[in-house]
């Protein structure tokens, strides 16, 4: 059946970006700079996960109390044999694991374009901080279930990340026309 490949890896894309937001957790407020040393893991990443379709984009957010939140597209677009379907977000924790390292696992749900509940999701990262701070990497896994837990795929791969940082406004070229109120 295609529809179960499909599924599988559009869900073990969402795991990884959940599994790499893992990092050191840190405690107290962050200081008020620019700089991301000293935050570890814990902040907002962009995620480029290598998946068996080829590459993916997502977002992922690690929090300092060891919550991930995961966001891949929300819909996936329909393949030969496979149907359009639509990804929730992933919801997991993180645990450090060495002064750069760290794992991850986040759980998501799949379902089709009438609602029916397809597939739940479950991703693992483990990642490596860079030392810039601003970047990580690692492997993940996914393992998807059908509604009534039967696993249905396993797979994985490598997840490269970013740090989301503060950008300044963008100011519009010359003659480019503004928004009014």
């Amino acid at each position: 059946m295609r529809r179960v490949p499909f599924l599988a890896a559009a869900l073990a894309v969402a795991g990884a970006a959940v599994v790499l937001g893992s990092a050191p957790l840190r405690s107290g407020a962050l200081a008020a700079t620019s700089s991301a040393a000293g935050r570890g893991f814990v902040g907002a990443w962009r995620l480029t996960f290598d998946t068996p379709l080829g590459a993916s984009q997502s977002l992922l957010t690690v929090a300092a109390d060891g919550t991930v939140l995961f966001s891949g597209r929300p819909a996936r677009p329909a393949a030969e044999g496979v149907p359009i379907t639509f990804v929730s977000a992933g919801h997991g924790v993180w645990q450090q694991t060495g002064p750069t390292t760290a794992e991850t696992t986040w759980v998501g749900f799949v379902s089709d374009g009438q609602g029916n509940f397809l597939a739940t999701a479950t991703d693992s990262v483990q990642a490596t901080l860079d030392a810039d701070g601003d970047s990580w990497s690692g492997s993940y896994s996914a393992t998807v279930a059908d509604p009534s837990g039967t696993v249905i795929f396993v797979g994985g791969g490598t997840v490269q990340a970013t740090r989301i940082t503060v950008q300044p406004l963008a100011t519009p070229a010359a003659g480019t026309p503004v928004a009014s109120r």
